[in-house]
Parts: C-alpha cells; structure tokens; sequence
C-alpha cells in the first residue's frame, strides 16, 4: 500500500484550507498525471470535501462543489482508464464509489461497479487486510468473516495510514 503522507498538502488539509489543497494537487496532477498516489489524493480530497460538506461546515461561497465534483469525475474517469490494474487506485476509488454510487452516475451501474473493483483489489493482494475488509463491508451478510479481517486490520492500520491528511485521518477513523 501506499505510503499516503505527503507534508504539503497534509497541512493544507488539517488546516482547512480546501481551496489551496484543492490548488495543490490538481497542479500536481497535471504536472505529473501518471502518478497514481496524486490521482488517488486528488480524487479522495474531492470526495471527501464534497461528501462531508456539512459536516466540515464548509458554504458553497467558500468552496465550488461543482468544480470539485467536475474534477472528480475527470480523476475517476482518467484512473479507469490508466490504473485498473493497480490494487491501491482499485481499493480506494472502489471504496468511494460504493459507499457514495450517486456522486458518479447511475448509483445501480456505479454501486455495482464500485463493489467489483473492492474485490478486484482484494483478490490482486488477498494478504492486504485493508482491501478485504473494504470488500466485506460492502456486504452485509459477511459480519462473522467481517470480525476477523477487523481484528487483522488492527494490527495494521497505523502502519498503513500514516501521515495526518484526509485520506489517513477518515480511514484511521472508519477503520476503527
């Protein structure tokens, strides 16, 4: 998995400065599109920033949510095409669009969609405890096979999440 720290834009994020962070790593995107751990950052802060709107107490004045769900679009729809066969771009744009199918299109297509790229990830690193339970949760029949991998994930999820960005901070506290 990828080491997801990244300084600059980890403290643009704790600091709430969406518009900057936003700034930062589309111009990161475009100088470099091919790197994934950009495409992936990128494509989480939009969709955290959009999904979790009300919750950051973010106004529309102070943060274009259209422009940020255009860019996720784009980001999601340049991974599709460049990255399917990685399982960190399959596990985290999966996670994404099977916990929020609507933010994509059709939520049936993309809900689908989303679920099937978790257990793509999963199966491509069947020992990354982080994918499979991803994959899991998605069902809601797996809860004794969901205890254990939970317990699995424990062990790992520091490891796996360090940095403070966004993207460390949601899955340290969804995982835990």
């Amino acid at each position: 998995m990828i080491d997801w720290t990244w300084t600059e834009v980890d403290k643009l994020e704790k600091q709430e400065k969406w518009n900057e962070a936003k700034a930062y790593l589309l111009n990161s995107w475009r100088q470099n599109p091919a790197d994934l751990k950009t495409v992936i950052r990128l494509g989480f802060f939009c969709w955290y920033v959009v999904v979790e709107q009300g919750p950051l107490g973010i106004a529309d004045a102070d943060v274009d949510m259209d422009e940020l769900e255009t860019l996720l679009e784009e980001v999601t729809h340049f991974g599709l095409t460049h990255f399917m066969t990685n399982e960190d771009f399959l596990w985290c744009f999966g996670y994404m669009i099977s916990m929020f199918p609507y933010y994509f299109g059709d939520y049936e297509q993309w809900e689908e969609k989303g679920i099937s790229m978790l257990k793509r990830a999963s199966e491509l690193r069947p020992d990354e405890p982080i994918y499979t339970y991803s994959y899991l949760r998605s069902f809601s029949n797996t809860y004794d096979k969901h205890k254990e991998v939970f317990q699995q994930v424990q062990i790992v999820l520091e490891d796996r999440f360090k940095g403070e960005g966004l993207l460390s901070d949601y899955f340290k506290n969804a995982f835990n």
